[in-house]
């Protein structure tokens, strides 16, 4: 899993508008599937340099964390990890457990994401993200989408938002199918809802300047809109609707 830098979609969002999340570097929202793409659980995950007692940013992100879990009809999960450390706390059934990586996969099973007797490996404790190189390495054959952006208001989710950028221009850009099962895998989790959630993807041009910098260009964003169907589907049943290029203004608007 990757860490963001800033984004310059999301800062946008943030400064305009109280009503969304976005995953951000330190922080992230993942929707867990098992194998299938069938989802069983969502995980806010924030990574933190000791275990003092949450923020209240952190707080308020748990919080609407568990309230968008509950719209999914999905069990929550907070993980905080510190880089270097194999310590976790993690809020599970309602209390704050201190657990290692191990225990954790054990609950992972208990939800259903990982198959019992997938193989584990210990954590490298060196990577500053050691909770994804865990993830890599001991959840085995599952389908897992950090949901980069989600519009909560009025105790609902009103839309969920994929976030991808490069340096292709966007009447060439297409969304790849190498991302069809995250894509489908949040498709699913809207069906199992029994919402009707609009889930889109904005794509804007961003220029890579350095290994740990992007220059985003968000004058115009590309956006498209994944089909809802009734039942859940197999990543090679995924359909979009293409809605074209549009201001940022008039995408938070409209799509």
């Amino acid at each position: 899993m990757p860490e963001y830098n800033d984004n310059a979609i999301c800062d946008y969002v943030m400064q305009t508008n109280s009503d969304y999340y976005c995953s951000l570097k330190d922080n992230w929202l993942l929707l867990y599937g098992n194998s299938d793409g069938i989802p069983k659980l969502l995980v806010f995950v924030n990574k933190t340099e000791n275990m003092s007692p949450a923020s209240e940013e952190e707080k308020y992100n748990i919080n609407l964390g568990c309230k968008i879990a509950h719209f999914l009809k999905l069990p929550f999960m907070c993980v905080r990890f510190m880089p270097h450390n194999e310590q976790l706390s993690v809020w599970e059934s309602k209390t704050w457990k201190n657990l290692t990586y191990d225990r954790l996969r054990d609950l992972f099973e208990k939800y259903g994401v990982v198959e019992a007797g997938t193989a584990k490996k210990a954590v490298n404790q060196y990577l500053s993200s050691s909770y994804h190189d865990w993830q890599r390495n001991n959840l085995g054959r599952i389908t897992v989408c950090d949901l980069d952006m989600i519009q909560y208001k009025e105790n609902r989710i009103a839309k969920i938002v994929e976030l991808k950028r490069s340096e292709k221009s966007l009447d060439v850009w297409k969304p790849y199918p190498a991302d069809y099962p995250n894509f489908s895998l949040v498709i699913n989790a809207i069906v199992h809802s029994g919402e009707e959630i609009p889930f889109f993807l904005y794509y804007n041009y961003s220029q890579k300047i350095s290994a740990q910098e992007r220059l985003d260009d968000i004058s115009e964003i590309r956006v498209f809109q994944f089909e809802i169907p009734e039942q859940m589907i197999k990543h090679n049943e995924l359909q979009y609707r293409d809605h074209g290029n549009h201001t940022i203004d008039e995408v938070l608007l409209n799509f």
